[in-house]
């Protein structure tokens, strides 16, 4: 390491002693990593060379010795007076060094001296906000071992006695493992076997059984051992990680045999009532996965509870660019999602229904996708978003603006007799649509039309399937869904 001039100007000379001594103790520590005789080393000594004295920047000759794993200097070294406990500059010890290489050898042979390695060991507690503190000092012999995979030495060490538990800025030990190596699953075993909690979160706010919950299938084993070991399934991260838990990762990572083995091993489908991020359903829905969607609702997933400013499921279904969006928007109405749930929020605000939050969402509607939440109950009030939480006049007039007047036709056919005649009149609709919808309120019903209410009213829940089943014509049926 280069030093600049000034550090070169304020250093002392050094008296012909002291120049003697450092090049004996640069000899020594050159002899020990050519892994040099026992003789020459004791040559060493009896010219002077100190087995405790430094070579450079706190390094002493049992560093260079651990090193270039150099058991019989190390040996020698340690009976002719090596303080086991030297450290460097940084902080590193000899079994610092030993611990990152995995020379278990040499681990044994230090670890003879436990009462005195055991001070490289730190304990650090959180701090007063409840962050992981940042260290002074080298990372411990224990996370060297496990950083670079070598899982023996990692058990010699805790073994010894070493803390499974120990805190890095990133997070506890066991949260530091890396998921893609090959020793994961044996050193998260290994740590475990040793005390380890599996119920800690890193600095992201994710525990171990979410880290492994992301790798999808391929995190199986792992999540078995943490189970194994009193991880809790349904246990949330921090606000850094939106108080998901394990599910919402497995959802993510888009493994269904995953997901169905961790609802079989207990992980909640539905979330506590105060959670106000998205919800389990909510990202598989994201996910545009109807296999995901269908599993989660299968085992008792709420498509009708509001977690967020999005609203239900069935809002985030109807609103996003979804390639699966009439499958996905299918499974959740055929699982009770209600296409006129409107939801007022604790500020006062007022989510529409899907229904009109489906038109607000995109230029041009899908008359399949329009049927679809008519044919299982969406009502069209004729009145403003303002005054009705699912009043469609505005959406009306973008249809028309966009020529869709088919889809138009079919929902004044099925609109409720509410109007409110003074918009319908303020607004810039088409003349022969604004004489339509005028016409109608004037008008009585026909019988037919009566018919069709009736029969949608009293449907509970109304659904294509039992429509189907009515002894009607087909023509009939495909009415009273009101289907383009």
């Amino acid at each position: 390491m280069n030093q600049n001039t000034s550090d070169i100007e304020e250093s002392p000379p050094m008296s012909p002693v002291e120049e003697r001594q450092r090049k004996l103790q640069r000899e020594l520590a050159d002899k020990i990593t050519e892994c040099c005789a026992t003789e020459e080393l004791n040559a060493l000594f009896a010219m002077g060379a100190q087995a405790d004295g430094e070579v450079t920047r706190g390094l002493t000759p049992l560093h260079y010795a651990c090193h270039s794993n150099n058991l019989t200097a190390a040996q020698v070294l340690l009976s002719t007076g090596a303080k086991v406990d030297a450290v460097d500059e940084i902080g590193c010890s000899p079994l610092h060094l030993c611990a990152e290489h995995g020379y278990d050898p040499l681990i044994r042979l230090l670890l003879t001296y436990i009462d005195s390695v055991r001070q490289f060991e730190k304990e650090v507690e959180l701090d007063e906000n409840g962050r992981y503190p940042s260290r002074d000092t080298i990372d411990e012999p224990l996370r060297q071992a496990i950083k670079n995979g070598h899982v023996s030495s990692a058990q010699l060490l805790l073994e010894a006695g070493f803390h499974p538990n120990a805190l890095y800025f990133d997070g506890p030990e066991i949260t530091l493992l890396t998921p893609n190596d090959d020793y994961y699953v044996e050193l998260l075993e290994l740590l475990l076997r040793f005390g380890a909690n599996p119920n800690v979160l890193d600095r992201k706010g994710l525990s171990p059984l979410m880290i492994a919950a992301k790798r999808g299938e391929r995190g199986r084993k792992a999540i078995e051992i943490l189970l194994e070991h009193g991880a809790d399934i349904n246990q949330q991260g921090s606000s850094r990680s939106d108080f998901r838990t394990a599910l919402h990762y497995a959802v993510l990572s888009g493994s269904l045999s995953l997901v169905r083995f961790m609802i079989e091993k207990g992980a909640d489908v539905q979330l506590p009532c105060e959670y106000d991020k998205p919800s389990i359903l909510d990202i598989a829905v994201l996910k545009d996965d109807p296999a995901l969607i269908r599993e989660i609702v299968s085992k008792g997933a709420d498509p009708n509870r509001v977690y967020t400013y999005i609203g239900s499921a069935l809002h985030l279904a109807a609103c996003s660019i979804l390639t699966f969006q009439k499958e996905i928007l299918t499974i959740l109405l055929e699982n009770g999602a209600n296409p006129n749930l409107a939801h007022k929020f604790s500020d006062g605000s007022v989510l529409k229904t899907p229904f009109v939050e489906y038109f607000r969402s995109r230029d041009v509607a899908d008359k399949e996708v329009v049927s679809l939440l008519m044919a299982y109950g969406a009502r069209v009030y004729l009145r403003t978003p303002s005054s009705h939480q699912a009043g469609q006049l505005r959406n009306l007039l973008k249809l028309c603006a966009q020529g869709q007047l088919d889809i138009v036709a079919v929902m004044l056919d099925l609109a409720e007799e509410d109007v409110d005649v003074k918009a319908v009149l303020r607004f810039p609709f088409p003349d022969l649509v604004k004489q339509h919808i005028l016409e109608m309120n004037r008008s009585a019903r026909t019988l037919e039309h009566l018919c069709r209410v009736a029969i949608r009213e009293k449907v509970i829940p109304l659904r294509p399937g039992h429509i189907n089943a009515f002894p009607i014509p087909a023509h009939l049926k495909k009415y009273v869904l009101g289907m383009i």
